[in-house]
């Protein structure tokens, strides 16, 4: 999965998340290892970005803002896997399994 097809993506949702929001998604995206990125399909990369992120936050403790927004944005990722999910006709339950399962690893 590209980071221009993950953007262009994200930029078609709607309703549209506040700016602060949408510009640290798109941070996020940037910043991401490309081993987040090498899903077989946008659902599992969506939901591996949110994963990524919330273990980032686990591990490397920031401000209390920046901390909140990058839950914030793990939160919207997860949520957004979903979507993709069903746009794609993906199995959600599978989806929800494997994402649960890299939380607990």
């Amino acid at each position: 999965m590209t980071r221009a097809s993950i953007h262009s993506w994200l930029a078609e949702r709607q309703p549209e998340p506040p700016a602060d929001l949408a510009v640290k998604l798109a941070e996020c995206v940037d910043a991401a290892p490309d081993a987040v990125l090498a899903g077989d399909s946008l659902a599992e990369v969506i939901g591996a970005l949110g994963t990524w992120l919330l273990q980032s936050v686990v591990d490397h403790p920031k401000s209390s803002y920046d901390a909140a927004m990058e839950l914030l944005a793990a939160d919207a990722f997860v949520t957004y896997a979903f979507e993709a999910a069903s746009e794609e006709g993906s199995d959600v339950r599978g989806l929800a399994t494997q994402l649960l399962t890299r939380v607990r690893a």
